[in-house]
């Protein structure tokens, strides 16, 4: 039995420019499983400043802070999710689930003929 057809897409949230997407949202994954926007950048092979820099844009455009950062000392830097930022992402990742199911069904209905045909 042949494998259903998926589209691979990459979703992104937009006004004039890239304003929230896989990349953030990975950032961010990260943040919340490591606790430091440091960690989180080096896992993905970004500079911490590229990473800052990406966050901090992202932050601008939105109009409200994603991380809460904390300065290191003794104990360390981090940084946590903002309740605002906890939102963001999980509605993200289910509306990127969703649309991901519905171009998987739509790929079948407009593609699956012409691989049946090979």
């Amino acid at each position: 039995m042949e494998q259903p057809l998926k589209v691979r897409a990459s979703l992104r949230i937009v006004r004039e420019d890239k304003l929230f997407g896989p990349g953030v949202a990975q950032l961010m994954e990260g943040v919340e499983q490591l606790g430091s926007l440091r960690r989180s950048a080096a896992r993905m092979e970004m500079s911490y400043n590229k990473a800052w820099s990406v966050v901090h844009g992202c932050e601008e455009a939105l109009g409200f802070a994603l991380l809460e950062r904390h300065i290191g000392g003794a104990g360390g830097g981090g940084a946590v999710l903002t309740e605002r930022g906890k939102t963001l992402l999980a509605r993200y990742r289910a509306f990127s689930n969703k649309a991901h199911e519905l171009l998987d069904q739509m790929a079948e209905e407009y593609f699956s003929d012409i691989l049946k045909e090979r």
